[in-house]
């Protein structure tokens, strides 16, 4: 009966202590977790090159890579290889036609 006495009082002096310590912090127990290293930096001022992508280093969590920074990065990713997928139709676009034209102008030659 006594040990039961004592855990009961243990159990009590913990409880206390818990919300002691709760109480102390400043917002209770909901702490914002802190980044524990910088992430990676891209270049906003102008498009990526290779050397920006291989300095790359994805920052890895507690339980794995950090999502946020893993689809920024792949947003990114994505926004720049469909600006330069425009830009290579485009480029294109004109060499096309010439080659069309070109072609065309050669049969009427060639019929002449």
């Amino acid at each position: 009966m006594l040990l039961i006495g004592y855990l009961l009082l243990a159990l009590v002096v913990a409880a206390l202590l818990f919300y002691g310590v709760v109480a102390l912090l400043p917002n209770g127990l909901s702490l914002t977790p802190q980044r524990d290293n910088p992430p990676f930096e891209l270049p906003a001022d102008r498009r990526m090159v290779r050397e920006d992508l291989e300095r790359v280093r994805i920052p890895i969590g507690l339980r794995g890579y950090r999502f946020a920074e893993t689809d920024d990065l792949i947003d990114r990713l994505a926004a720049e290889i469909v600006v330069r997928d425009e830009e290579i139709a485009r480029l294109r676009s004109p060499l096309q036609n010439t080659g069309e034209g070109s072609g065309q102008a050669a049969e009427s030659h060639r019929d002449v």
